[in-house]
């Protein structure tokens, strides 16, 4: 068993074990032992809206402002000698302040009172059901990162709640939703929960883009199928290994399943990490790659403006919409991408050792590159290059059989051999 702080009783309280109370989504929330507890303290730790819920006791306040590690760090001083509570909204541990402070103090010094979370009282209030419920924290984060996410939980779930921030707010959702080609999905959106002025509106992605909402706001995703009362459970579908018929493809321009299966073991693929995919065709590996990590961002760039159409309703089918089309030759359109974590070449064409000199410049530490060539020429133009460049390569030949029907019994029928050539920086 691992021993964990408890409080029968508010006379037990006794620094420097600090209370970190979730206020749930106001004060009523609050059980009259946590209430008769925090009476007993000395120094009250919060934001502005939770100290004035306590006017009326005579304890210390310190306010959480902008500066959160000054804040826990007067936390950690102050409460060595006095009792301190800090107040935060929810559950303090459902992405809220408990981690930062727990690794601030320890978990030897700090008690968690947990409370309902604003997710809960959202669903409550529209009646639903949120065991399935997928959940996306925006705040604090960059741009990219917060695109990313996003897209990649909206394209997975049916159903996600959203904690926003003041540069990631209802408008920015719709309008980051709206610009990746999102369909079918209505916003729910909660300002205020469980104060007097509190509003819960649903709104289609279009309307909530100009509309002024409160800065404390909630958003729920909801995929149009997911109804008024409840939604259906999501469709199980595989993490990858799609054959070539599940993707909108011309004349067999794809790469086969078994060899997008080893493609993405060599990429090696990570979380939040920039995938170029260079003669992207269908999608096919940006979409299993997509699927497989969440990961910063995908750009599949392809030539051949019907292809382009063909990959775009591939990522708009599987819900990846963090895969980004790009029109246009490799060789002119990389310079205006961020540097990416892994490459993909699928086809380069007479441009193979141009773009390659791109990407061994571009390429991140300890990116990893990955092409496949299904003729010795490309083989070999691939091998010479990073064999003069400060990389280490591996090449991998597969022979792909797969079995067909023949009388009352079957045959194996090979497919064309291919060369998955992967490199890396030396000390990588």
């Amino acid at each position: 068993m691992i021993p964990r702080q408890t409080l029968n009783l508010p006379e037990e309280w006794e620094p420097p074990l600090v209370l970190l109370v979730g206020m749930g989504m106001s004060k009523e929330d609050l059980s009259l032992l946590v209430l008769r507890t925090i009476q007993r303290a000395e120094i009250l730790a919060g934001g502005e809206r939770h100290l004035m819920a306590f006017a009326d006791l005579r304890a210390s306040r310190i306010e959480l402002r902008s500066n959160l590690e000054g804040f826990l760090e007067n936390i950690a001083e102050v409460s060595r000698e006095k009792r301190t509570a800090v107040l935060a909204s929810g559950d303090p541990l459902f992405y809220g302040i408990g981690s930062r402070l727990i690794s601030v103090l320890g978990g030897d010094r700090v008690l968690v009172l947990p409370n309902i979370t604003s997710v809960q009282a959202l669903f409550a209030r529209l009646g639903e059901p949120w065991e399935n419920v997928q959940v996306a924290s925006l705040h604090g984060r960059d741009q990219r990162t917060s695109t990313s996410r996003l897209l990649h939980v909206v394209g997975r779930h049916l159903r996600v709640a959203v904690f926003t921030d003041p540069r990631h707010t209802p408008g920015w959702i719709a309008q980051t939703l709206l610009n990746a080609g999102v369909a079918n999905r209505s916003m729910v959106v909660a300002e205020d929960l469980g104060l007097p002025s509190e509003k819960v509106g649903r709104f289609r992605l279009e309307e909530a883009l100009d509309r002024e909402f409160s800065p404390l706001n909630l958003v729920a995703v909801l995929a149009a199928e997911a109804g008024e009362a409840g939604g259906k459970e999501e469709k199980c579908t595989p993490v990858f290994g799609f054959p070539e018929e599940d993707f909108q493809h011309q004349g067999g321009l794809i790469t086969k399943m078994e060899v997008r299966a080893v493609v993405l073991a060599h990429l090696q693929l990570c979380p939040g990490q920039v995938l170029w995919d260079l003669g992207a065709g269908s999608g096919s590996v940006s979409i299993e790659a997509a699927r497989i990590a969440s990961l910063g961002q995908v750009f599949a760039v392809e030539k051949h403006e019907a292809r382009v159409r063909d990959l775009a309703a591939n990522a708009r089918r599987f819900g990846c919409f963090e895969v980004s089309p790009v029109h246009g030759s490799a060789i002119r359109v990389i310079d205006d991408l961020p540097d990416p974590d892994r490459v993909f070449i699928g086809g380069s064409g007479n441009d193979l050792e141009a773009i390659l000199e791109k990407v061994a410049l571009r390429l991140r530490p300890e990116g990893r590159v990955v092409q496949t060539a299904v003729t010795l020429d490309t083989l070999e133009r691939a091998r010479t290059f990073w064999m003069s460049r400060p990389f280490t390569m591996s090449i991998t030949q597969l022979q792909i059989s797969r079995s067909v029907p023949i009388g009352g019994s079957i045959r194996l029928d090979a497919l064309n051999p291919v060369f998955v050539i992967t490199a890396w920086r030396q000390g990588d």
